[in-house]
């Protein structure tokens, strides 16, 4: 194996660097025929324009007769002088116009001079071009003028001349030597002339072999801030020390062409890296794609430590991970030991993954350059026995295939879990399991392959989501790449259970934000085909909370079809989807540590409690040496799932309870009882709360609340029995008239503490004044902190940019105005608004009944406050 620290430059990276005669002469470009005439015709539409600003231009009346006469015939023999202002005028003319016009202009100017005159008088043009200014500014008045000048003795002009003279450099790389000395006299006499920054550095450019000319430059002392045009001398440096004299005058050359990058590679050497690390930082901090492609795949190619190590830091990006697999295959042993290094030290799955894949190729190098602290990353789980050919499915113990299934190169079975068999301790031969993967990436939506069914039959589920999430896993980590039919988030709809719901939940949520809304669309279809109350819960939850509108469309379809097919409303499959999370009824779920029982129970918060042996406690102990090695793990992770989708649920149907009090939800009572009051969730929140009965017109017929038993009581806690038919609904305080301060009392003497404001709600009357008025005036001009308007969405609020808007029924909305305006979250959007106007759409706000009424005044209250 060769050295993984030689320098080689790539074939392609002279193919790719900037042409330097005797090094890597470019493919010469054929010149066009009939430049002249072609040009002429060009230059036909400009001269009006042109001429007004040539005659009043401070260029000396020589030169603007010969830059007139080369306008009008441009095989006129002029000075080269004339034939630069001219170019200059041209290409300010029509770098407002179609670009593939000005780049075929360019060329046809390059060629005329070249079949007139020469290359020699081509470069002098070239060369002259950078004194020559052409310049806009902007009058008093406020009109626009253009300027045309020379630029100042010692100025570079810092002006866009690069293409021009780039193509220029590449035609001098093949013309023959008697061409190329005349060449090298012209521009040698040009940059002896007095002051003339612009031309040597020009010079220098188009003639990088003339090195004397370059340590010339390099030596002379700055010029100001705009020294840094130097930095165009970057593709002419062929040693360490001259590129590093660069840096100390000009800077490390800014937003420069790739070819300039590679040319410095290609001719000055390792010296380079690390600017080369430096501007993939920069540009990976922008997130400047192709930037970060182009520089990710130099780093590729480079046998340090330094550009490996920026490429691993940056694996999170799909085009730097590309590139570091092919550096990884390039030096295998420094990728094995600052792979192990980083795994060890950072322990992101991403990296992990990456080390483990390169140990499945360099198993051999694993000993020689693995850190030892990753070398426990790289054990495999203890594994299950193989199973017999008698254990296994028929259609496995078929003829095999001579050839095993081509996987994706992402995709390695070795590092995935083994697939268990039902009711026996033997998993599937690993050639199995790739013949089950070959299955997988065979079904679609379109349909399942006919043999998929029958493994999937035969072997354990809780074994097979592992393994297929570890499928998934590695598709995610590989950023995606492109699947046939969309097999790997279908293969999920084939065997996912809750644990896969809650794993793919915050990938979903995610996907939108990262240009992944089609991929996040689908995983929706997923948790409907998964189904199960985890996942219409998070089905449920997406529909109401996500900010994406085509996540919001899809989830709130799923839920749609869902309920149309239950034959349910969609509020009675909200109360439905609601997750028993494993709770008794009596709200308490039991786990197994083997020598020891947790209970958990839920708070007056409906927070986790828990006890163990009886005793509370305040915290879910983590396993002991003590503990059940299969047991205690298993319910330890139990837990955990518990109470992250317990906050979940409470958050989001204490939100959807008030509502409910809010909207005028109703129940008829085995509703109630069934749906809210036996469940051990909604049962501890509808304790906490005082209910209402009403009658067919929504009048209030009276008030009870849920004891601790399940029984109902009123505000003198007698037992209160309810008939089928009646109507229940949350109470809100306008509900409750003179009973509203005894159900205080009642409250505080049993030390209810109520999980949202009910009771202690205060409520808000329109004025006789306002009742009548379709305005509320009481509103206008004040101030709103804008944060504060997105949370009104949750409220049932739309947003515009400069109003807020929410229905009450036909004809009936109510529209907030404000400035100067929202604008989505951005930077430049105000902090703080001014309400401007509140109007009604109706004939006046005292349409409004009282309870809604009163919660519009608290919220616009609330929200000015």
């Amino acid at each position: 194996m060769t050295s993984e620290d030689a320098w080689q430059v790539p074939a392609e990276w002279w193919a790719k660097a900037e042409p330097f005669r005797g090094r890597n002469a470019a493919k010469a470009r054929e010149i066009t025929s009939d430049a002249t005439a072609e040009l002429a015709n060009l230059l036909a539409r400009f001269r009006p324009r042109t001429w007004e600003r040539l005659k009043s231009a401070p260029l000396g009346d020589e030169t603007v007769a010969a830059a007139w006469a080369y306008l009008r015939a441009p095989e006129t023999p002029v000075p080269p002088i004339a034939a630069a202002v001219i170019w200059a005028l041209a290409d300010y003319e029509q770098s407002r116009g179609d670009q593939q016009t000005r780049a075929k202009m360019r060329d046809l100017f390059l060629d005329s001079w070249i079949q007139l005159h020469g290359p020699d008088f081509a470069a002098e043009v070239v060369v002259r071009r950078r004194r020559v200014v052409v310049e806009s500014h902007r009058t008093i008045q406020g009109v626009w003028l253009d300027e045309l000048g020379y630029a100042e003795p010692d100025d570079p002009n810092l002006i866009s001349f690069d293409i021009m003279a780039q193509r220029l450099r590449e035609h001098l790389t093949g013309i023959s030597e008697e061409q190329y000395r005349a060449v090298v006299r012209r521009l040698s006499e040009l940059r002896d002339e007095p002051g003339t920054v612009w031309a040597r550095l020009a010079c220098t450019y188009l003639l990088p072999d003339q090195q004397d000319w370059l340590e010339a430059d390099l030596a002379a002392e700055g010029r100001g801030p705009r020294s840094r045009a130097r930095t165009m001398l970057a593709s002419c440096l062929t040693t360490e020390e001259q590129f590093q004299r660069l840096l100390k005058v000009s800077g490390p050359p800014l937003y420069s062409p790739d070819a300039q990058k590679y040319s410095m590679l290609a001719q000055v050497g390792p010296a380079v890296v690390p600017m080369i690390v430096q501007q993939f930082e920069w540009a990976s901090g922008n997130n400047w794609t192709d930037d970060i492609k182009v520089l990710a795949e130099m780093l590729a190619h480079v046998p340090t430590d330094a550009a490996y190590q920026a490429l691993l830091d940056r694996i999170e990006n799909k085009h730097v991970a590309a590139a570091l697999d092919r550096a990884s295959a390039r030096y295998p042993r420094r990728a094995m030991r600052l792979l192990s290094r980083q795994a060890a030290e950072s322990a992101t799955p991403l990296v992990i993954r990456t080390l483990r894949l390169h140990a499945v190729s360099y198993s051999a190098l694993v000993t020689e350059c693995a850190v030892a602290e990753a070398l426990p990353l790289l054990e495999n789980a203890k594994r299950l026995p193989t199973a017999e050919p008698a254990q296994l499915p028929p259609v496995l113990t078929a003829e095999r295939p001579k050839k095993g299934p081509r996987l994706p190169k992402w995709l390695v079975p070795e590092l995935l879990p083994q697939l268990r068999l039902r009711e026996v301790r033997s998993a599937l031969p690993d050639a199995d399991a790739a013949r089950f993967i070959s299955m997988l990436l065979a079904s679609g939506a379109q349909g399942d392959h006919p043999d998929v069914a029958e493994v999937i039959a035969a072997v354990d589920p809780v074994s097979l989501a592992e393994f297929t999430w570890a499928v998934f896993d590695a598709w995610h980590l590989a950023a995606y790449p492109a699947v046939k039919n969309g097999w790997v988030l279908h293969m999920l709809t084939l065997t996912g259970n809750d644990d896969t719901v809650r794993r793919l939940v915050p990938f979903i949520n995610a996907w939108p934000g990262k240009s992944g809304q089609a991929r996040a669309v689908t995983g929706l279809r997923v948790l409907a085909a998964i189904g199960g109350e985890i996942a219409l819960m998070h089905l449920h939850t997406i529909a109401g909370k996500t900010k994406y509108a085509s996540l919001r469309t899809e989830a709130e379809a799923q839920v749609a079809a869902i309920a149309e097919r239950l034959g349910l409303a969609e509020e009675e499959l909200a109360d439905r989807v609601v997750p028993h999370l494993g709770l008794s009824a009596e709200s308490t779920l039991r786990l197994d540590y083997g020598p020891r029982q947790i209970e958990i129970g839920l708070d007056h918060e409906l927070r986790p409690s828990i006890s163990v042996g009886g005793k509370p406690v305040r915290g879910m102990p983590k396993p002991a040496a003590a503990d059940d090695p299969e047991l205690a793990p298993v319910a330890y992770q139990s837990y955990r799932d518990f109470a992250k989708e317990l906050k979940t649920v409470t958050t989001d149907q204490l939100r959807r309870f008030e509502a409910a009090m809010v909207d005028g939800r109703r129940w008829r009572t085995p509703a109630h009882r069934a749906m809210i009051i036996d469940h051990p969730v909604l049962g501890q929140l509808a304790r906490r709360l005082v209910w209402a009965t009403f009658a067919a017109d929504g009048t209030v017929t009276g008030s009870f609340r849920v004891d601790q038993d399940g029984t109902l009581a009123d505000v003198e806690d007698e037992r209160l029995e309810l008939p089928d038919d009646a109507l229940i609904g949350i109470a809100h305080p306008v509900h409750l008239g003179a009973e509203l301060e005894r159900w205080r009392e009642v409250f505080a003497d049993y030390e209810l503490l109520q999980p949202f404001e009910q009771l202690e709600r205060a409520v808000y009357q329109l004025t006789p004044a306002e009742a009548t008025s379709k305005v509320l005036p009481r509103f206008v001009d004040r101030k709103v902190p804008t944060g504060r308007l997105y949370g009104l969405r949750q409220r049932g609020w739309e947003l515009g940019y400069t109003s807020l808007q929410r229905s009450f029924g036909v004809n009936r909305e109510v529209t907030v105005s404000m400035t100067p305006g929202i604008h989505g979250g951005y930077s430049y959007e105000a902090e703080e608004q001014v309400i401007t106007g509140v109007r009604f759409g109706g004939d006046g706000f005292g349409e409004l009944d009282a309870l809604t009424a009163s919660e519009l005044l608290r919220q616009l209250e609330r929200l000015a406050a």
